[in-house]
C-alpha cells in the first residue's frame, strides 16, 4: 500500500499526472491533491479521496497471525489477547517486558507510528529488522500516554519487519490499534480537486472505502460519459459524508454501481442530475448523527433508476430522508422500502410526477414511512404493506395513482399500513387487510397483543374448493370459510374402499348376509321375496303329494 497523489490536471493512465511519475497500483491510496484527474483506464485501487492526505496506513486490518497480509508475531501474550488482535479490532494483553512486530510481504519504508494502550507508564522502542539485527528508529523514555502518535522519524530505508518492544511495564499491559504509516513528504496532498469519467466502458473499483473529505464541498467522482461507467465501491460509514457528493451523474450514460452504502449526507452523496440509467446493486442505509441528510438526490427528469437491494434506516434518530426525486423519471426497486423508526424520515420521497414500481415489501416505522409523496405519481407495490407504527405508504395528492397488491398488515396495535387518498387494488391469491381486533379498546399500547383479523379479496378465494368439497369442520381460504362435506368413518365402508385419507375396514360375514335378506323377506321382488319361493325338498314333495290326491 502507497499514497499516490495528483501533481498536475490529467489523465490517470499519464505518468506526469502523478507524484514520481509512478501510476497508482493495487492497494493504493490516491488523493487527487486539488486537481481533477480523468479515469481513461480501468482502475483498481485502495480508497479514491480529495481529502488532504500526507501518511497512509501502510498494515492491513489483520483477522489472524497472516490475514489478510503479512506476519504478525509477539513476544508474549495472555490467552485470547494475541498480538495479531492489536492490528485488528482486538487488544493485544501481555505481562512485564513485550514487543509485536509486523512483516509486511515486501520492504516499505516506514517513517511513524500509532497506538493506544492502557496508560502504559514505560519506555519503548520503534525498531526495524535489517535481516540480522533489530535496528532502533525511534525512543520513548518516562512516557505516561493511552494514545500515542509519534513524531516523523526520518527513515527513508525500506525495511520487511517493524515492531514496538515495551520496556519496565507490569502485568495485564493492553495495547492496541497499531498502525504504521508512509509519509509522503513534500509533496503532501490538499483538499479539492476530484475525478472524471468521460469514456465508456470504464470500470472503477475501490476495495476498502471512501475517506471523508471535510475542507468544503467537492465532488469526489464525476460521470460525464454516454457509454457504460461501472462503479465497485463499498462505502459503510459510521457517520455522514461531510460536504461531499461521492458520485455524480452528469450524463446520459449506463452507471452501474456494485456495493452497499451506509451513509448520508448534505448534499446527498450521489447526486443525479442527467437522464441517465444508474443501476445499483446494494443496500442502502441512512446512519445516524442527528444531521439532516440524504444518500441519493435525483433531479433529472427521463432517467431510470433501478436498484436491487433494500432502502432505509439504520436504528437511532435518523434525520433526512434516504432517496430524494426532484424530477420526472422511472424507479424500479428490488427490495424492500423501510422507513425510519424514530423521525418523519422516508425511504423514498418523491416531489415529482415519477413512475415508482416496488417488488419488495414497504414498511413505515415509527413514524418514518417506506414511500411518501404528494404530487400526481404513479406508485405500484406487488409487495406487503406493513406498519409498524407508520405507514408503509404515505400518498396525499388525489391525482395520484397508487396500485397495490397487498397483503396490508397493520401493526399489533393497530396503526393502519396506509395513508392514501386514491388507491386500487390489483387482486391476487394473497391479498388481504390484516387488522387488529377490538380487544385493545383503542389503546395505544395494550398491555396484550391483539389478535390479527383478516378482510380477504374474492381473488384470494377464486381457486379455493366450494365448501361442500372440504371436509366437515376443516378451516381454509385463509380462515372465511369452513367445509361442510360429511365423510362415513371407517368402519362403515366395506374393507379396502378408500375413504378420505384411509379406507373401510367393514367386514361382510354370511350371519350379516343372511340378517338382511332377512330383514327385507316382504320387500316385492327382493332377493329374499324370490328366495322365499325356491322350491324345497318338502314344498316340492307336498305338491306331489297334492297332485297325486287329486287323481
Amino acid at each position: 500500500m502507497a499514497l499516490r497523489v495528483a501533481v498536475a490536471t490529467g489523465n490517470w493512465s499519464n505518468p506526469a499526472t502523478w507524484n514520481g511519475g509512478v501510476l497508482p497500483n493495487p492497494g493504493d491510496v490516491v488523493a487527487s491533491n486539488n486537481f481533477t484527474v480523468t479515469i481513461d483506464q480501468n482502475i483498481n485501487v485502495d480508497i479514491l479521496t480529495n481529502a488532504a492526505q500526507s501518511i497512509v496506513g501502510m498494515v492491513p486490518n489483520m483477522t489472524s497471525n497472516t490475514l489478510p497480509s503479512g506476519i504478525v508475531d509477539q513476544s508474549s501474550f495472555l490467552v485470547g489477547f494475541e498480538g495479531w488482535k492489536a492490528f485488528g479490532s482486538g487488544e493485544w494483553r501481555f505481562n512485564l517486558d513485550g514487543w509485536v512486530s509486523y512483516e509486511f510481504t515486501s520492504p516499505k519504508a516506514v517513517n511513524q507510528y500509532y497506538f493506544q494502550g492502557d496508560s502504559i507508564k514505560s519506555a519503548w522502542n520503534f525498531e526495524a529488522w535489517n535481516g540480522s539485527n533489530w535496528i532502533v528508529l525511534h525512543s520513548v523514555t518516562g512516557a505516561s500516554t493511552g494514545v500515542y502518535t509519534s513524531p516523523l522519524i526520518g527513515n527513508s530505508t525500506s525495511y520487511i519487519k517493524y515492531r514496538l518492544f515495551f520496556f519496565h511495564t507490569t502485568n495485564n499491559n493492553r495495547v492496541d490499534t497499531v498502525q504504521f504509516y508512509e509519509y509522503l513528504g513534500t509533496t503532501a496532498a490538499v483538499a479539492g480537486g476530484g475525478f472524471l469519467i468521460t469514456g465508456n466502458n470504464i470500470t472503477v473499483t475501490c476495495t476498502t472505502t471512501y475517506n471523508e473529505n471535510t475542507y468544503g464541498t467537492v465532488t469526489l467522482l464525476t460521470v460525464n460519459s454516454t457509454g457504460t461507467v461501472n462503479i465497485n465501491l463499498n462505502y459503510v460509514g459510521n457517520n455522514r459524508l461531510k460536504d461531499v457528493v461521492l458520485l455524480s451523474i452528469i450524463n446520459t450514460g449506463i452507471v452501474n454501481y456494485t456495493g452497499n452504502f451506509y451513509a448520508g449526507g448534505s448534499p446527498a452523496p450521489i447526486s443525479i442530475t442527467a437522464a441517465c440509467t444508474f443501476n445499483f446493486t446494494g443496500n442502502i442505509r441512512q446512519i445516524s448523527d442527528g444531521t439532516a441528510r440524504g444518500v441519493i438526490s435525483v433531479t433529472a427528469t427521463n432517467y431510470t433508476l433501478n436498484i436491487t437491494g433494500d432502502v432505509g434506516f439504520a436504528t437511532g434518530g435518523q434525520t433526512g430522508n434516504c432517496i430524494f426525486i426532484n424530477g420526472n423519471g422511472n424507479i424500479n426497486v428490488t427490495g424492500s422500502l423501510i422507513g425510519s423508526g424514530t423521525t418523519n424520515q422516508s425511504a423514498i420521497v418523491i416531489n415529482s410526477i415519477a413512475t415508482l414500481n416496488v417488488t419488495g415489501s414497504c414498511i413505515g416505522n415509527g413514524i418514518g414511512f417506506g414511500i411518501s409523496t404528494g404530487t400526481a405519481s404513479y406508485v405500484k407495490v406487488t409487495g406487503s404493506i406493513i406498519s409498524n407504527g407508520s405507514a408503509g405508504v404515505n400518498s396525499s395528492n388525489a391525482s395520484a395513482i397508487n396500485l397495490c397488491t397487498g397483503p396490508f398488515i397493520c401493526s399489533n396495535y393497530g396503526f393502519f399500513p396506509y395513508l392514501v387518498v386514491r388507491m386500487h387494488l390489483i387482486p391476487t391469491t394473497s391479498s388481504y387487510i390484516e387488522f387488529r381486533d377490538e380487544t385493545t379498546n383503542g389503546a395505544v399500547s395494550p398491555g396484550a397483543v391483539a389478535p390479527a383479523t383478516r378482510l380477504v379479496s374474492p381473488a384470494t378465494l377464486v381457486s379455493n374448493l366450494a365448501t361442500s368439497d372440504v371436509r366437515f369442520g376443516i378451516v381454509y381460504a385463509l380462515g372465511t370459510l369452513t367445509g361442510t362435506l360429511r365423510m362415513p368413518v371407517a368402519n362403515q365402508v366395506t374393507f379396502g374402499i378408500p375413504v378420505d385419507n384411509t379406507s373401510g375396514n367393514a367386514v361382510l360375514t354370511a350371519a350379516s348376509v343372511w340378517d338382511y335378506l332377512v330383514s327385507n323377506i316382504t320387500t316385492a321382488d327382493s332377493i329374499g321375496m324370490r328366495l322365499k319361493n325356491v322350491a324345497t325338498p318338502q314344498t316340492t314333495g307336498e305338491q306331489l303329494e297334492a297332485f297325486l290326491r287329486l287323481d
